[in-house]
């Protein structure tokens, strides 16, 4: 029986994302999935921006934004009627573009369609996903995890069954998946048993793609009965073409029956009093309760949960995809370090220490603006003013918690990390306080915080390039702050271990062009100082910032002695 490095079961983005991290660390991993087909339906379509840094990172970027579509302006109509606009609004407050931060507002993209774009990245690596294969047993000692897979036919399973065994585990398969269950991990928190959601994809006549459009209010009244109101939701997946992703919510109401076809096409007409509407094919409709869980530890043993197995919550907030694709991207670089022997195991540890707090926070958020959502905001009953003319005006469905866009998610209180510029005030406690919400305002950069862009770098070859343009998923990158060309203080290359050097690049960052201060590192002319300024790289002297492959500094040190602190905590 021939060993694997890591079985992967579930084929959702956080599979996915953790696949191609090993795969471009040269780890060829097996994915698993139950599925007799792959996904359909725009399901989490939201993309935060520091997930299209994540993206930029693993090289699949350009690919996505060809195919993802801006956030539509959210339109709320008149009742009955349906058809006499009262609010319109962005639900988020839009951002600029900075030199640190290249990507704003988000974006929308769907969860199949992202799907197939990683899949596509990982057949280059020879990674396909194996479907018609569901976990039924895990077993796992020292060495290794042994899983038992019985192989589906028409999504059903059989007797047949095949034996793999790995070195690593990674359950990726849901909420609903077996991973979990079989790994007798707990699943702490709630289902809004009294609320229902149903969504789905369908083709739409008689509407504007132009708008994310919305009838009803959650908590209010209706027109047709007396029951707790509820929300209808149609927006366009792309700026052309006449398919929509509708939504139904409410509070207090559980729409069971509304997940088929010509229940669900009545219940809109006859709520949006829109009885014009033409629907066409659905090729998508689910039905679910808003669920708020996750798990006590994100692993056991050789085995690990990413994504939705550890974690579920409401789509308010637009977080779920974004909160699995970090997960997948914080623990890929690490197994793939341990699997290659260069670090010890002990580092995976660092993967719940590190991602526990931000799903505990952010699970926190996000139950909250649920309940703030279908439940506590004012009725749609007269025209308002446009947003931009007053912090209420954009009414009830409007989510101001700049946390979600996730750049302030950190790991200062990390034991992986090492902070030397600047020692850190706050005990490990308060640090963990915020994790989520980070330390926006604050003016400082430390270790455990994300790596900010800076573009306008040039090399020697007179070739431009930015920071997000430099780091890669399979090395640490060490940028060097040097007034010119010289750093006495620093001799990282002829100090590093080869494992170490092999697994790293160096970057000097000068205020001047000049030449490296040792062989073998690349120089490059902060031509704007966009690099100094993020960094926040004093004058005159040397800084040494280590970035790790996930994008998130590792390091703020002075000089080789502190390189080499950092990198002992990450390498044998």
């Amino acid at each position: 029986m021939q060993l694997t490095h890591c079985c992967k079961v579930g084929a959702g983005p956080a599979g996915l994302i953790s696949a191609l991290v090993l795969a471009k660390n040269g780890i060829k991993p097996r994915i698993v999935d139950r599925d007799d087909k792959f996904h359909v339906g725009s399901r989490g379509f939201g993309i935060q921006p520091r997930t299209f840094e994540l993206f930029q990172t693993l090289g699949i970027v350009e690919d996505l934004k060809k195919l993802a579509t801006p956030i539509p302006t959210m339109r709320a109509y008149k009742l009955p009627g349906g058809i006499e606009p009262v609010k319109t609004w962005d639900l988020y407050e839009k951002s600029e573009i900075w030199p640190d931060r290249p990507y704003a507002n988000g974006a929308c993209l769907s969860q199949a369609v992202l799907e197939k774009v990683i899949r596509a990245h990982l057949e280059k690596y020879g990674v396909t996903v194996e479907l018609n294969k569901g976990l039924i047993a895990i077993e796992q000692d020292a060495d290794v995890v042994t899983a038992t897979i019985a192989i589906h036919r028409s999504g059903v399973p059989t007797e047949e069954r095949e034996v793999v065994v790995a070195k690593y585990l990674i359950g990726a398969d849901g909420a609903k998946g077996s991973c979990r269950k079989l790994l007798g991990f707990t699943f702490g928190g709630e289902t809004r048993d009294s609320d229902g959601m149903v969504w789905g994809d369908v083709e739409i006549q008689g509407l504007t793609n132009d708008y994310w459009h919305i009838w009803g209010k959650p908590g209010q009244f209706t027109q047709v009965d007396d029951h707790a109101g509820r929300s209808i939701m149609a927006r366009p997946l792309s700026p052309s073409g006449n398919t929509f992703g509708i939504g139904i919510t409410g509070q207090n109401f559980d729409p069971t029956e509304l997940a088929q076809r010509e229940s669900v096409i009545s219940f809109i007409r006859r709520e949006t009093g829109r009885g014009d509407l033409e629907f066409g094919e659905f090729s998508w409709l689910s039905y679910f309760k808003p669920n708020m869980r996750m798990v006590n530890k994100f692993h056991e043993g050789r085995a690990f949960l990413v994504g939705d197995s550890a974690h579920v919550h409401s789509p308010t907030g637009g977080q779920g995809m974004n909160c699995s694709v970090q997960d997948a991207s914080n623990l890929g670089w690490k197994l793939a370090l341990v699997i290659k022997g260069l670090a010890p195991p002990s580092l995976l540890l660092s993967y719940t220490e590190e991602r526990l707090p931000v799903i505990a926070q952010m699970l926190h958020a996000t139950t909250a603006l649920y309940t703030h959502t279908v439940a506590k905001e004012r009725p749609l009953e007269t025209p308002v003013k446009e947003a931009s003319e007053g912090e209420n005006a954009s009414g009830w469905f409007r989510w101001r918690n700049s946390a979600l866009e996730m750049y302030g998610i950190n790991y200062r209180y990390s034991e992986i990390v090492l902070e030397q510029r600047d020692p850190n005030d706050l005990t490990k406690e308060d640090a963990l306080g915020r994790a989520y919400s980070g330390y926006e305002g604050h003016g400082n950069l430390r270790a455990g915080d994300r790596a900010p862009d800076a573009p306008g770098l040039v090399a020697g070859d007179g070739t431009e390039t930015s920071l997000f343009g430099i780091f890669k998923v399979e090395k640490h990158t060490v940028l060097v702050f040097t007034a010119s060309g010289d750093a006495d203080n620093v001799d990282l290359k002829s100090d590093m271990p080869d494992s170490v050097a092999t697994h790293s690049q160096i970057f000097q960052i000068c205020n001047e062009a000049g030449t490296a201060y040792q062989s073998d590192v690349q120089v490059l002319h902060d031509r704007d100082g966009h690099a100094r300024g993020a960094y926040f790289a004093e004058a005159n002297t040397t800084n040494v910032v280590i970035v790790r492959p996930d994008g998130f500094v590792g390091a703020i040190v002075r000089d080789q002695d502190g390189v080499r602190q950092y990198f002992s905590k990450i390498f044998y």
